[in-house]
């Protein structure tokens, strides 16, 4: 028979197999609706066009900081979260600043 720790066990792994699959459905759908956004912004490509400028460089700078910063999150592990959210924060805000000045030169 089960005892309650084999219970407790179980749910909290539920919990955390729920966890993990909403994270991924969430991931899947901007990953989508990025990659429909991207595509209707580079659908009509004129050589000789503008460029994306500051405003289309700023939603494209938040989605790839935003994926870099989950991905180095959850690659470290995440043991002391309290104390590494002001550098997480930081990291976020200097990506996001370096990935929309340096995709709104170039593209």
């Amino acid at each position: 028979m089960a005892g309650q720790e084999d219970r407790r066990d179980r749910k909290e792994a539920t919990r955390l197999f729920v966890a993990a699959a909403v994270a991924f459905i969430l991931l899947v759908a901007m990953g989508v609706a990025g990659l429909y956004y991207f595509a209707e912004v580079m659908g009509s490509s004129d050589p000789f066009s503008g460029g994306l400028g500051l405003k289309n460089a700023a939603l494209i700078s938040f989605g790839v900081s935003f994926a870099a910063i989950l991905v180095m999150t959850v690659v470290s592990g995440g043991d002391a979260i309290l104390g590494e959210l002001p550098f997480t924060i930081a990291g976020f805000l200097i990506f996001f600043v370096v990935f929309w000045l340096m995709i709104a030169w170039i593209f």
